[in-house]
């Protein structure tokens, strides 16, 4: 009988196999778990001996079955008796503790919570004139194309990159999925899924559901208060250094998974040199 636990990547196309390889050299190293692979369109090797492999339509890109896949996850595991947690390609897990997260699942699914508040995200979901600053075009999109009135400009909205989930996530995870491929073919939607994943939240009413502790999706982002011409000019010794927690061991601000914003891999920027010490490390003491 297989393990209640599992963890479940979902990517597409040769840059986030090369990703979740990466990703999965930290997990196996920190979690005894089982982990599947849910991928398409790759011709590069998986890493990994669990896999289950899906075809999408041609007339798909790679970003939008990317998120069709992760927002339809449901309809191809096995969700009996089994609590999943999905990661993005672009988290790293740190610490051991990271396996802790299957007790916190609470309601029908858990999400951990974004780094930014609804109108600051906003204009990275749909394709409106805002350039910077709060937005309201998003709430606006979420009501004329879905009937749903989110009231909250500054509601704290969830990530999309960990979330927890069993067979009594399957009405949420099912509207999500459907949402976000109803937006494909609208022009005025950017391919994203977590507009549709506001969308959904207040659909069922979940606004106030406590979030997963930041600990287990700790957002690192390099670009961050970077403008459009620092962030085209930006490398690995000149990204933004989040200084806000710590890898040593025994300190209290130590997260359990790291989440990356596009800048996962990159030897020279401090955040990630430091992951990959911690992973070093964790491997030196295993093997003594």
């Amino acid at each position: 009988m297989p393990n209640k636990n599992a963890f479940v990547y979902a990517v597409t196309g040769n840059a986030h196999i090369q990703q979740v390889n990466r990703s999965l050299r930290f997990l196996k190293q920190f979690s005894r778990q089982e982990i599947v692979v849910v991928a398409s369109r790759s011709d590069l090797q998986i890493e990994h001996d669990q896999v289950i492999l899906v075809d999408f339509p041609a007339e798909l890109d790679n970003h939008q079955a990317s998120i069709l896949l992760e927002t339809g996850l449901h309809r191809r595991l096995d969700l009996r008796g089994r609590t999943w947690c999905y990661l993005d390609s672009d988290i790293f897990a740190v610490h051991e503790d990271v396996q802790r997260i299957f007790e916190l699942k609470h309601g029908v699914v858990a999400f951990a919570a974004d780094h930014s508040r609804l109108s600051n995200f906003s204009r990275f979901a749909v394709r409106c004139a805002c350039t910077g600053g709060c937005c309201e075009h998003l709430r606006e999109a979420i009501e004329s194309k879905f009937g749903i009135v989110v009231p909250d400009a500054e509601w704290q909205h969830w990530n999309g990159g960990v979330f927890v989930f069993d067979a009594a996530s399957v009405p949420f995870l099912e509207t999500w999925h459907e949402y976000t491929r109803a937006i494909l073919g609208d022009p005025y939607w950017k391919t994203r899924d977590q507009g549709t994943l506001i969308a959904t939240v207040w659909k069922f009413g979940l606004q106030d559901q406590i979030t997963l502790p930041r600990k287990y999706n700790y957002i690192v982002d390099g670009m961050r208060g970077l403008n459009d011409d620092e962030r085209a000019a930006a490398n690995p010794f000149t990204f933004r250094v989040d200084e806000s927690y710590s890898l040593s061991e025994g300190d209290p601000s130590h997260p359990f998974l790291l989440h990356f914003i596009g800048n996962a891999g990159q030897p020279g920027w401090r955040n990630w040199d430091e992951a990959e010490a911690r992973l070093k490390a964790s491997r030196q003491s295993s093997n003594h």
